[in-house]
């Protein structure tokens, strides 16, 4: 009878530590990667103005990306880009790297290249990566910024498309980042005195756009020897270990005195 009750006990424990080990690794792979245009939805009159921003989200060794938005000529036209890469000089912003260049023979080590020159009336591209011994990126930030002139009646759909790359260790070749994309679009109103009515996050009714196929380009990128980890994973991950020592510990003087227990 003691054994039995011995048996289940252990049982019991085990199961509960496996739950409590496992619940926080679920809680980190829950954690999605995003790609958005934010404002998602933007009502504006003709003759005006709208800024939206392309915001990335929870991402984890990041080196490069590629990404585009198309929009419809005929009701908007591109003012005005600027792309908030190199977060040592723009705060807020993604990818590490310096000096920050668009011509690909002054790219060192330790620098952040970029490219639009594949840009059109319709479609936007951004390409940049990192090179060398620069460092990784991890967290949140604003990939690009911006400003249309609205010319035209009706709606403008921003279609997002884009690759995340990570970091390849020496001598391989950067892999895809899962994740997924939100697009946008922006209505036009005819009256001048119509106010714009943005929404900053995506909608539930938006469903996302899976990405994962890597960049050519940034395959080709120049690895680096240091990876940091953003302070909220390797904070989550450390107390996940210490857990799991706790219940160990917990498990090993339980059943010392369930022996001692049972022996006499």
């Amino acid at each position: 009878m003691r054994v039995n009750k011995r048996k289940t006990d252990v049982i019991v424990l085990l199961l509960v530590t496996s739950l409590l080990v496992v619940l926080p690794i679920q809680m980190v792979k829950a954690q999605t990667t995003t790609v958005s245009v934010t404002p998602q939805n933007s009502t504006v009159p003709v003759g005006k103005t709208v800024t939206v921003t392309v915001q990335l989200s929870d991402v984890q060794n990041l080196y490069g990306l590629d990404m585009t938005l198309d929009y419809n000529n005929t009701v908007l036209q591109l003012t005005n880009q600027q792309p908030d890469l190199g977060t040592n000089a723009i705060p807020g912003g993604v990818l590490y790297g310096n000096p920050l260049t668009t011509d690909i023979n002054s790219l060192q080590s330790g620098g952040l290249y970029y490219n639009t020159s594949l840009s059109t009336s319709s479609e936007y591209h951004l390409f940049a990566t990192s090179a060398g011994s620069a460092s990784s990126f991890n967290g949140s930030g604003t990939i690009v910024t911006l400003t249309f002139k609205v010319i035209g009646a009706g709606k403008s759909p921003l279609t997002l498309s884009s690759t995340l790359s990570d970091h390849p260790v020496p001598s391989e070749t950067a892999s895809p980042i899962p994740h997924n994309d939100y697009s946008g679009t922006v209505y036009v109103t005819s009256s001048s005195s119509s106010s714009p009515t943005p929404s900053s996050s995506p909608s539930s009714s938006s469903s996302p756009t899976s990405s994962s196929s890597p960049s050519s380009s940034a395959s080709s990128s120049p690895s680096a020897t240091s990876q940091p980890k953003s302070p909220s994973f390797s904070l989550l991950l450390a107390a996940i270990v210490v857990v799991v020592v706790l219940l160990v510990a917990l498990a090993v003087v339980f059943l010392r005195k369930r022996t001692k227990k049972t022996s006499s």
